[in-house]
């Protein structure tokens, strides 16, 4: 008798409490990855310090997608950044992206940062520039 009345008592809670399902909400983007520039910066301090001069693509060797960004520090000092790139394929998918590679960028002068896709299918990309969390400048 009490273990109908626990099932019964179960069977109650499982009902009343138990999983539902919500279908996903679509918010239609023509290109996610690329709605807010190929050049991101995670941070806003960064953008003021660092000033996007020139972007060249190009395909290189067997159909190779390689970019280059060349950047101005306007900082009076050295500064450190990471970069992260993704490729994309033609239908705007990840079709692979890069570990932060960090970069030190010195004061006032122009660097370039270069980055080549590993597949021939890659159309386009984005680069996100962030100022990582510590660095050898830091202090302790």
């Amino acid at each position: 008798m009490r273990k109908t009345f626990l099932l019964a008592l179960l069977g109650l809670a499982l009902a009343a409490g138990g999983c539902k399902t919500h279908t996903a909400k679509l918010h239609p983007e023509e290109d996610p990855y690329l709605s807010q520039g190929r050049i991101q910066f995670e941070r806003s301090l960064t953008k003021f310090k660092i000033e996007v001069v020139r972007v060249d693509t190009e395909r290189v060797g067997s159909g190779l997608l390689k970019v280059i960004v060349t950047l101005r520090c306007t900082s009076r000092s050295n500064l450190f950044a990471e970069f992260r790139t993704t490729f994309l394929d033609e239908k705007r998918h990840v079709l692979e992206q890069t570990n932060w590679e960090p970069i030190e960028l010195n004061a006032r002068t122009v660097t370039e940062y270069t980055c080549t896709s590993m597949s021939s299918k890659a159309a386009d990309y984005q680069i996100i520039i962030r100022k990582p969390d510590k660095t050898s400048f830091d202090k302790p």
